[in-house]
């Protein structure tokens, strides 16, 4: 699985037919959001505007995600059965990116693209987005997205992180996708006896500190969540995540 660039977002909101509606992604845009989108060329398939520190760029690509990309990330989504029937139906895209969160805010930047991918999710033909390493539902994305209204300094950490988990003969693992668009290492449990809901609420709950604290994992230090819990934290190359990541040994009390 790539390693995503820090303050770069990118997805592919996966079509059912390659076509879209601009006039309702401004409104929506607007009317959800607050962001005017400047007038563009009608016959132009790309929509390009600045908001604010950060270049938008959204564009409808008339073929499926290439490579078969969706369809094979889309079986690691175990909280979404359609997962998979919306990667292998889709026919066309809607490639959404924001760049600029290098030089700028990241997590601002990352704000922004949820609400880019939130409003091209209610396109009529809209299926699913594939982001973050996975395919996540159109209603999941779209309410996780939403509860940036009642407090703008929330985080939408389910839209921005997969939480990953799959089973080896030694136990569980568990693994973050999409903490490198954040300058954070990826963040790793290998072999443990902890039933899956545990552990991915360990890796939700590690993932939120470490972005809402800005907060650095060392090699060689702990990390605990009650007065007395203190699991070792190690860095060393990623099980199944590019590069080096943090594993944390979280076994269940």
């Amino acid at each position: 699985m790539e390693k995503k660039e820090k303050g770069s977002f990118v997805g592919s909101v996966l079509l059912s037919a390659p076509v879209w509606d601009t006039e309702k992604l401004k409104r929506d845009l607007l009317e959800d959001w607050g962001i005017s989108v400047p007038d563009q060329d009608e016959e132009n398939d790309t929509i390009v505007f600045e908001a604010g520190s950060y270049m938008v760029a959204i564009s409808l690509m008339p073929a499926p995600v290439p490579a078969g990309e969706a369809e094979y990330y889309a079986k690691s989504n175990y909280f979404w059965k359609g997962a998979v029937d919306a990667a292998s139906e889709h026919r066309a895209h809607i490639l959404a990116a924001v760049v600029g969160g290098r030089e700028n805010d990241p997590f601002e930047a990352g704000k922004l693209y949820v609400k880019i991918s939130s409003a091209c999710l209610k396109q009529e033909n809209a299926l699913g987005i594939y982001t973050s390493g996975t395919v996540f539902a159109p209603e999941m994305y779209c309410a996780v997205a939403e509860d940036m209204k009642e407090e703008e300094e929330t985080y939408p950490i389910l839209d921005w992180i997969y939480f990953g988990l799959y089973q080896t003969e030694k136990g569980l693992n568990g693994y973050t996708y999409g903490m490198t668009a954040f300058g954070k290492d990826e963040i790793e449990v290998v072999e443990s006896a902890a039933a899956p809901a545990a552990l991915h609420e360990f890796l939700f709950d590690t993932a939120s500190y470490v972005l809402y604290d800005d907060v650095l994992l060392k090699d060689g230090e702990t990390i605990g969540f009650t007065e007395d819990e203190k699991l070792p934290i190690t860095r060393s190359k990623g099980e199944a995540v590019e590069g080096d990541s943090i594993k944390i040994a979280f076994m269940p009390a």
